[in-house]
């Protein structure tokens, strides 16, 4: 089976599980009224709807990698924590962006600012009740996550393991997202800073994803440090291809608005070499339009050209290269070597994710 065929069952599987794991809550809707029996349809639609999947893609390859008994427990309902964990930050970014779209459809907070439109018309709390309805749908995302480990049936003291390491993934992902909030405010920020940023924000869910599923499968020591190297290489990649798309994408097959991250001043790749490499002028040019909430299509293409310009493009992309052949090696690092079969996908995604368009 090729990765693509791979991904496919992954989707379908995720999708099964998750509807497993939210109907137990089935019972509880009920006991909340008309409008908790419209939140949790509204959640259940997010979660099922949409995403590449690539996080329990990578819990079940590890898993598999590590030479995992799948008659020990079910990799496909612990694979959904870090899924989870993922979609309850995607919940909480759409509101500190104000991201109006996500997956081509209208994000959490603007389906509930609607629905409040609608209700009481519109006025100044219809936003305030939007972001607050996505804020409680991420952290119920978290909660559900902690349950899909619980309950994926494998030996306690591995369970308690991989609750550690999703304990550990759920507090780098926030000390990141600090770092890239803090660091569009103060300017500060250094390739060096950036690297942590992404180590931390976006790595923690692959790195601790590839971490739970070698966990579970009984992997040794060294393999989980061969994957671990892997998954980090990955999710710098990952990130680097993400800031690109932010700048550079197509909206369409993002499913989201382009030029997010020069309005809000993110401090990516892009905007760090940029602004070390500009000329006096592309550099005034450049502060003027990072942070400018207003930002024209026609001053994105301006930005896109001196970006470009600077190297700065070239550069990314020459890091995404090189961690992708890094990762690749890790995975040779391995005591004992891992199985055959699945190190191949592990090679095939790092492969297709460096070449992705959304």
């Amino acid at each position: 089976m090729d990765l693509k065929q791979t991904l496919l069952q992954i989707i379908k599987s995720v999708h099964e599980e998750l509807h497993k794991l939210l109907h137990m809550n089935g019972n509880k809707e009920k006991e909340l009224g008309n409008f908790g029996g419209i939140f949790y349809k509204e959640f259940n639609h997010y979660l099922s709807d949409g995403g590449k999947r690539i996080r329990p893609f990578l819990v079940k390859t590890a898993f598999e990698a590590v030479d995992g008994d799948h008659s020990l427990g079910n990799i496909m309902r612990a694979s959904l924590a870090i899924e989870l964990l993922h979609n309850g930050s995607l919940l909480h970014d759409d509101v500190i962006d104000k991201d109006e779209t996500r997956r081509g459809k209208p994000s959490y907070h603007i389906i509930f600012t609607e629905y409040y439109k609608k209700e009481k018309g519109n006025s100044i709390k219809a936003n305030d009740f939007g972001e607050a309805m996505s804020i409680f749908a991420g952290d119920l995302c978290f909660p559900f996550a902690i349950d899909s480990i619980i309950q994926s049936g494998f030996p306690e003291d591995r369970r308690i393991k991989a609750l550690q390491a999703f304990a550990e993934a759920f507090r780098e992902v926030i000390d990141g997202v600090i770092i890239e909030v803090g660091d569009s405010v103060i300017n500060d920020s250094t390739e060096g800073t950036y690297k942590k940023m992404v180590n931390l924000k976006t790595g923690a869910l692959i790195r601790k994803s590839v971490e739970i599923g070698a966990i579970l499968g009984g992997g040794a020591e060294a393999q989980i440090i061969a994957l671990t190297k892997y998954s980090s290489n990955l999710g710098s990649a990952f990130q680097i291809q993400d800031d690109i798309l932010g700048i550079y994408g197509d909206p369409k097959e993002l499913g989201k608005p382009v030029g997010g991250d020069i309005r809000e001043n993110k401090q990516t790749i892009l905007r760090i070499y940029a602004m070390n490499n500009s000329s006096e002028d592309q550099h005034q040019i450049l502060r003027k339009l990072f942070g400018k909430e207003d930002l024209t299509f026609d001053e994105l293409v301006d930005a896109r050209k001196i970006i470009k310009d600077t190297g700065a493009l070239d550069y990314a992309q020459e890091l995404i290269k090189q961690a992708t052949i890094d990762a690749v090696q890790a995975l040779d690092t391995a005591e004992p070597p891992l199985k055959e079969k699945p190190k191949k996908l592990l090679i095939a995604l790092a492969k297709y994710l460096e070449e992705r368009k959304k």
